[in-house]
């Protein structure tokens, strides 16, 4: 219930921003909120399993008899007749209750299914909730991440202004060529067109994630956060050991399995085990409609049948049994392939995060050692050593470099979200494994 109530305050805080038309300043958790409460698609699955789970509360009714009730009215009339003193016309009134029930053991396997669609269906809806966060936490920090080129850029814009505005005073001042304000007016002017393009694309991917999080599109949204990387010491093989059993698409599939087997079972019982029917009416009838004189009369039946057709090689119910047989021996497999396929998922993420932290250590060098280098020409053209170019050189390789960092950054900490989802576990749980 806290839960419950913090979503809703969350919820109603960002109500009363969207009707002021306010910018929404989001955080991770913000935006995993909104999405988890607004998303579309995962609106669909939760109503899915809701369907899933009132099948499941009421698998119990196998055991309700089918109830109908019937009545009617008959006008028979005798076309030939001899005795006229007989009256040729008459009208019967009638009316009927009905119940029957068969069983057997098939029965229960029903109600075992239902139980087992229903976990099917959760693992289903925690799988689509899953995905979605793990989709919004790596637009987020993409976002962030574009954000901050998108503040290197302008700087390098600002930067390259700077040095125009600077250059055409020292030419008013006899102190620069007319080339050289020329040549500093192309370099302000050849980046304008880089930060008109990546303002433009960050903007298309904030309306990307506005729509994800289900908000307005004409909602201003900023994003506040930091890309710094928890470094983990990772073992691919005591992640498998641990957290193989807790992954969804495994758990799916042994649901799978446990569906095939209970259909195999629930088929094998219902073509070659014996079914009980109980039926019971009740009737009340009056033969003429003008004197009602009613007369009722109740029956009952009991029956026992025995199915043969299953034991008879190549009938028809015999090769559905076969099939519920391989169906099981295929789930089986399915299983197999998707446990192998998850581990050698598992060996790729931490690889692939080990070359992202080396990644890191290098960027981050080359943007100290761009860094250095940028200073180095920049006073050296002050003092007219430099051409332009080379400053401009300079300045290039450290947007360059700055740049690199930010996407080893960025794929580090997609690929920790990633080993989050593959493994169903979080971060502190997996520190706790390494």
């Amino acid at each position: 219930m806290r839960k419950v109530y913090c979503l809703f305050l969350i919820l109603a805080g960002v109500t009363m921003s969207l009707s002021a038309q306010e910018p929404l300043i989001l955080t991770e958790d913000l935006a995993v909120s909104l999405a988890l409460g607004q998303n579309l698609s995962l609106k669909s699955n939760l109503l899915d399993l809701e369907s899933s789970q009132e099948s499941n509360e009421n698998s119990w009714n196998v055991f309700l008899p089918d109830f109908s009730v019937s009545g009617g009215t008959t006008r028979s009339e005798e076309l030939f007749t001899v005795d006229s003193s007989k009256d040729g016309d008459s009208w019967t009134v009638w009316g009927s209750v009905d119940a029957s029930l068969t069983l057997n053991y098939a029965a229960i396997q029903a109600m075992d299914a239902d139980q087992l669609s229903y976990d099917s269906q959760s693992l289903s809806y925690e799988t689509a909730k899953n995905q979605l966060i793990s989709s919004v936490r790596k637009q987020f920090y993409y976002l962030l991440a574009n954000k901050e080129n998108l503040e290197l850029v302008k700087k390098n814009l600002d930067l390259a202004e700077k040095r125009y505005i600077q250059t055409k005073t020292n030419f008013e001042n006899g102190l620069a060529s007319e080339l050289s304000v020329l040549e500093s007016r192309n370099s302000y002017e050849s980046i304008r067109p880089s930060y008109t393009n990546t303002k433009t694309s960050y903007e298309t991917q904030l309306m990307s994630f506005k729509n994800l999080l289900g908000l307005d599109l004409n909602q201003e949204i900023d994003v506040t956060g930091s890309l710094d990387t928890p470094v983990l010491d990772l073992d691919a093989s005591s992640l498998i050991n641990k957290f193989m059993a807790k992954r969804l698409d495994v758990q799916s599939a042994v649901k799978n399995l446990d569906i095939q087997e209970n259909l195999k079972e629930a088929t094998n019982f219902s073509k070659r085990s014996p079914s009980i029917s109980l039926s019971g009416d009740w009737s009340n009838y009056a033969y003429d409609a003008s004197d009602l004189d009613w007369n009722d009369a109740v029956s009952l039946t009991l029956s026992l049948s025995l199915p043969l057709n299953g034991f008879i090689p190549g009938s028809e119910d015999t090769l559905e049994i076969k099939d519920t047989v391989r169906e099981v021996e295929q789930a089986r497999l399915q299983l197999q392939e998707i446990m192998d396929s998850a581990e050698q998922d598992i060996h790729t993420l931490v690889m692939q995060l080990e070359g992202y932290l080396e990644n890191i250590e290098i960027t981050a060098f080359s943007v100290e050692l761009a860094q250095k280098t940028y200073e180095m020409t920049e006073s050296a053209y002050e003092f007219g050593t430099k051409e332009l170019l080379d400053l401009e050189d300079a300045q290039n390789k450290l947007l360059s470099a700055n740049e690199d960092l930010l996407q080893s950054r960025y794929s580090y900490l997609s690929g920790l979200i990633d080993l989050e989802y593959a493994l169903n576990s979080t971060l502190d749980e997996i520190q706790g494994e390494s």
